[in-house]
């Protein structure tokens, strides 16, 4: 009988079972998990540049009040958004108990879509909460409220974690004083929040919600 090297029997042990972790979790665990074992079972790591969770978008059209008028509603969310530049970012923790906070919203001084158009980009830090649920659970909800014109939007979406700043992009938003103040350390410490909305609803001066379910008009980004 041939005998087989203890050491040389382990190692081939664990290249199996490497490699039936990596077929079998393939079908079942997301993108984070794998891109972690990857790097565990000696894989290269995922590049820094941005993390960001496969997320297919779920729009739940049955539920939704569709604007009457989708120009308006846009038009008078964008206004609104425009005027009140402060929205609660809500994210949802590991316990998926709902976490909201007031952050500065920033956008894209010429965008070519109606997405485009609602992408919010919010600056911060890599010490944050929200950075750490985000990688978690990238669906997230921005409300911007305006009390004197009974009036509020809110945009669903999904978020990314921009790690790269040289990402084309994001280039408007770095200017020294900005730079300065969020990353101190820049570029080692910078992190960069970018929302993408999936719906947005709204209700303000002349559109109003609809009269029996009370659900403000909607409008769903293709």
């Amino acid at each position: 009988m041939r005998h087989l090297c203890t050491n040389c029997t382990s190692v081939a042990w664990r290249h199996a079972l490497s490699y039936h972790l990596h077929v079998r979790i393939a079908h079942l665990a997301p993108a984070w998990l794998l891109a972690t074992l990857g790097t565990a079972c000696g894989g290269a790591p995922e590049t820094r540049g941005a993390t960001t969770i496969a997320t297919t978008p779920i729009v739940p059209r049955a539920e939704l009040s569709l604007a009457r008028d989708t120009a308006v509603v846009l038009d008078s969310a964008d206004a609104l958004i425009a005027r009140q530049s402060f929205v609660g970012l809500v994210t949802v923790d590991e316990f998926n108990r709902p976490r909201i906070r007031t952050v500065r919203a920033f956008r894209l001084k010429n965008p070519t879509t109606a997405r485009e158009r609602f992408t919010v980009f919010i600056l911060t830090r890599t010490s944050t909460r929200k950075v750490d649920q985000i990688a978690k659970n990238p669906l997230v909800t921005l409300y911007f409220n305006e009390d004197q014109r009974a009036a509020y939007a809110t945009v669903m979406g999904r978020a990314t974690v921009h790690r790269d700043p040289r990402n084309p992009r994001l280039q408007s938003f770095l200017d020294s004083a900005t730079v300065h103040f969020f990353w101190p350390a820049f570029p080692r410490d910078f992190v960069m929040l970018e929302v993408a909305p999936d719906w947005l609803e709204f209700i303000g001066p002349g559109i109003w919600n609809d009269p029996n379910t009370w659900r403000p008009q909607a409008v769903v980004f293709e």
